[in-house]
C-alpha cells in the first residue's frame, strides 16, 4: 500500500512520540525514587487518560502485509516494517502517557489544517483556564484531541479518528464551561424605603349661631373622619372648636371649647378610642373668614377635626 509524502510526513510523528517516551523513560530511570514526583493532578489524569488508548490501539486489527514501500515501512524505519500500525499507535499513547507520568504536560498534537488548528486553539485556551480547577476534565479534552489528530494520520483509521473527533466536541464543550467565570452574583435587593405617613386631613362640621348642637349632615362628615382614620392607620385626632366674633370673648371661649367636646363624644360613639382625641378651644382667635369684632359669620362658626398619624 503506497501512499503520498503528506501522509509519511504524519506518520513520521508517530514514531516521534514514541521515541520521546524512550526518551522519557530514560530520563526518570536516571533519577532516584527521591526525585520522581508523581505530578499534577492533570498530569496524572492525563496518563491515565493515555494508557487506556494505548490499550484500545493496541488491540485493532493488523493491517496486511506491504511491500518494502509500505505506509507501515514509513511509520517505523527502525523495525524493518515488522511492527503494525495498531503497534505504532499504542507506542504513539503510552510515549505521552510516560510524559504525563514523569510530571510533564506534554502538549497537545501540532495541528494538520485549519479545522485542528481551529480547535487546538480553543483546547490550549480551555485547558489554562481549567486544568488546575478540573483536572480530568481537562485531561479528557486533550487526549481526546490527541486521539483524533493522532488516529488521523492512519488512513485505515478513520472511523477510530471519526470517534475520537465526536468525543472531542463533547468533552471541549464541557471543560470550557467549567472554565468559564462565574457571573457575578445580583445584587443584593434593596429594601424599598418605608411608605411616607399619610398626610393630615382635616374635616370641618359647622354650628348654628350660639349653639353647640351637631345638625345630621354634619354627623355625615364626622363618619368621614372615623373611616378614614380606620383605612389610614392614623391615631390621633385633634378636635379644635371656633366661634365668630358675635358676643364677649370669655363666651366665646367657653361656647368653643363646648363644640369640641361636643363632637368627640360624636367620636366615641362611632368607635374612635377617647384617648386618641384631643380636644381644645380657641374661641374667636383664629377666624376662618377675617371680620370686625361683632359680626355673625357662619363659616367661623365650626369645629375642624385633624386626623394625624
Amino acid at each position: 500500500m503506497r501512499i503520498s509524502a503528506d501522509f509519511r510526513g504524519r506518520g513520521r510523528r508517530v514514531v516521534l512520540l514514541a521515541a520521546a517516551g524512550v526518551l522519557a523513560l530514560s530520563l526518570a530511570a536516571c533519577s532516584s525514587d527521591e526525585d520522581v514526583t508523581a505530578g499534577s493532578p492533570f498530569t496524572q489524569a492525563l496518563q491515565k487518560d493515555y494508557t487506556d488508548l494505548a490499550s484500545q490501539a493496541a488491540s485493532l486489527p493488523a493491517e496486511p502485509e506491504a511491500d518494502s514501500g509500505s505506509f507501515l515501512d514509513s511509520l517505523n524505519p527502525f523495525s524493518g516494517g515488522s511492527d503494525s500500525s495498531s503497534d505504532l499507535l499504542s507506542k504513539a499513547f503510552n510515549a505521552k502517557g510516560e510524559i504525563a507520568g514523569a510530571g510533564t504536560e506534554p502538549e497537545p498534537e501540532a495541528a494538520a489544517g485549519p479545522n485542528q488548528e481551529t480547535l487546538r486553539g480553543r483546547l490550549v485556551r480551555a485547558l489554562a483556564a481549567g486544568k488546575e480547577q478540573f483536572p480530568e476534565q481537562a485531561a479528557r479534552a486533550q487526549s481526546d484531541y490527541d486521539c483524533w489528530v493522532i488516529y488521523a494520520t492512519v488512513p485505515s483509521a478513520g472511523a477510530a479518528a471519526q470517534a475520537c473527533k465526536t468525543a472531542l466536541d463533547t468533552s471541549l464543550v464541557r471543560l470550557e464551561t467549567a472554565a468559564r467565570p462565574a457571573p457575578p452574583p445580583p445584587p443584593a435587593p434593596v429594601a424599598a424605603p418605608p411608605p411616607p405617613p399619610p398626610p393630615a386631613s382635616d374635616y370641618t362640621v359647622y354650628f348654628d349661631f350660639d349653639s353647640w348642637t351637631l345638625k345630621a349632615e354634619q354627623l355625615k362628615v364626622l363618619t368621614d373622619v372615623i373611616n378614614t382614620a380606620r383605612s389610614g392607620g392614623q391615631s390621633n385626632i385633634t378636635i379644635v372648636g371656633h366661634t365668630d366674633t358675635s358676643g364677649p370673648d370669655d363666651y366665646n371661649q367657653k361656647l368653643s371649647v363646648k363644640r369640641a367636646n361636643v363632637v368627640v363624644e360624636a367620636l366615641v360613639d362611632m368607635g374612635a378610642r377617647r384617648n386618641a382625641l384631643h380636644a381644645s378651644g380657641v374661641g374667636e382667635t383664629d377666624l376662618a373668614v377675617q371680620t370686625p369684632d361683632g359680626v355673625k359669620e357662619a363659616k367661623n362658626r365650626r369645629t375642624v377635626v385633624t386626623l394625624q398619624p
